[in-house]
């Protein structure tokens, strides 16, 4: 190599390397610590298959669908109430809003799993109508002011589930912010409130307050905010409270173990089976070790579980115990499925998170195998399926557990896979499950096996009745 050459592929080099080390400096946080990103973004190959369950329908909350022109008809809206949340309060100015979201602005973008790409005035402006249009729907869908969006029947709704989308989020500090702002001050109340264009009104309840009632859809439930942990945004919120498992009582657990055993005829059963299977080294060791997943609906039922519908407010909150399953009602159609396929992408992304909801939807995807399984549960009471088909709760919930990740040996319905699973390959319970159903459905049959009986006996009394005199002659 000569001289030039060497020259120039050190100076190639020399710009390899001043690239490299530039875009090392561009990245945020320091050397060895982990980004903690609270935002996210579905991974692309799950967002193609569902698209509407991961874009916003009415309204773009954040950065990621920020200027996009299917949302333009909202952003008036957005200004109107920005007008109205400063004219509140009259000594909370514009400039000093604006000053504080600065100081939060390096915060904020660090949330974003997906660099956020607006230039610093612009993504001001955005957390600020963004933050501003939330509080401010709050407190009027709270107060019950009059309003035009409140009118439309089916916007409110629509922009529940707009607010419970994954990508659809601002940090909730920045909601804290500017909420702080409003209430800090002495604000003028409906009594001072001269001019009537202006809704104002006299009490502003807390905002987590609020945000928990429209979230639970007008219900004033007992739901206990978890005032520990911070509150990263509203699907974070909605998670925390509505979503938190009620873990097994062992004590109970313990009890249905002993009661399970006192049943006479079930300890002949189990033995004579036991024995023959003995006899003929006929083992199941392998259910031993029993599966990870559970049985459809049908094939429990058949084995002798009932289903129950469970009186809770948690869905999370699946009891079994004495052959009988019990599950809270749950009701699905379009915005509640949207609910929990990005509850479930949230923990997925989320490693602080407990897969509670992923659990579940395991559990769900598990009991509904065919539309046969659906019609079952609605029978019971248990789900209401407002989809256009049983069908189409199949396929959801069939590819709501295909794109999420559980660990089937740390996951909060652990223990109750496993007892189903032993109550469904126990021969006593699959035998007694037969005879009802083939011998006592309904009272014909229950009369016919009684006449059966009946016959039975009389046929062994008539035979003993004629050898008696056979073997014990009557002496004369």
């Amino acid at each position: 190599m000569n001289s030039r050459d060497r020259t120039l592929s050190i100076e190639i080099n020399n710009n390899l390397v001043h690239e490299i080390t530039q875009n090392l400096r561009d990245l945020p946080g320091n050397p060895m610590e982990a980004e903690k990103f609270t935002i996210f973004r579905v991974p692309a190959h799950i967002r193609q298959k569902k698209k509407e369950l991961y874009k916003p329908r009415m309204i773009s909350i954040g950065p990621y669908y920020n200027g996009n022109v299917a949302f333009q008809a909202m952003e008036k809206y957005k200004w109107r109430y920005l007008r109205d949340y400063l004219s509140r309060n009259t000594r909370n100015s514009l400039e000093h809003c604006v000053s504080e979201l600065r100081r939060l602005e390096s915060r904020a973008r660090s949330c974003y799993f997906e660099e956020v790409k607006l230039q610093s005035d612009r993504f001001l402006m955005m957390l600020l109508l963004d933050g501003c249009f939330i509080i401010e729907f709050m407190i009027k869908w709270n107060s019950g002011v009059s309003d035009t969006i409140f009118d439309v029947g089916w916007v409110l709704p629509i922009i529940r589930s707009d607010l419970l989308l994954l990508e659809n989020q601002i940090p909730f500090f920045v909601i804290q912010k500017l909420f702080g702002l409003l209430t800090s001050f002495d604000f003028v109340t409906a009594k001072e409130n001269t001019s009537a264009s202006t809704p104002v009104v006299p009490i502003i309840a807390p905002l987590v307050e609020m945000l928990l009632v429209y979230l639970s859809e007008g219900k004033k439930a007992g739901h206990q905010v978890l005032v520990l942990v911070e509150i990263k945004h509203i699907l974070h919120l909605y998670h925390l409270c509505y979503v938190s498992p009620l873990r097994p009582n062992n004590l109970s657990k313990r009890t249905y173990g002993i009661h399970r055993w006192l049943n006479p005829i079930k300890l002949v059963f189990v033995f004579l089976t036991s024995f023959l299977k003995l006899c003929f080294r006929r083992t199941k060791s392998s259910n031993r070790k029993f599966p990870r997943t559970i049985p459809s609906a049908t094939e429990l039922e058949e084995a002798g579980i009932i289903f129950k519908c469970k009186k809770s407010e948690n869905i999370l909150d699946i009891k079994f115990q004495n052959g009988t399953l019990e599950i809270p009602f749950f009701s699905i159609e379009e915005t509640r499925r949207s609910r929990l396929s990005n509850l479930v992408s949230f923990e997925q992304c989320y490693s602080q998170l407990d897969k509670d909801l992923t659990s579940y939807a395991r559990f769900m995807g598990f009991l509904f195998k065919t539309p046969r399984d659906v019609a079952l549960l609605q029978k019971k009471g248990i789900i209401d399926n407002l989809l256009p088909t049983n069908e189409e709760l199949v396929t959801f919930f069939s590819w709501l557990t295909e794109c999420s990740y559980l660990d089937f040996d740390a996951h909060y319905l652990k223990e109750l896979f496993k007892d189903v699973n032993m109550y469904y390959s126990s021969d006593w319970h699959r035998w007694r499950a037969t005879l009802k159903r083939n011998y006592f459905s309904n009272p014909w049959s229950i009369i016919s096996f009684i006449a059966a009986f009946a016959l039975l006996v009389l046929a062994f009394l008539q035979t003993l009745y004629t050898i008696f005199p056979y073997y014990h002659p009557r002496k004369n």
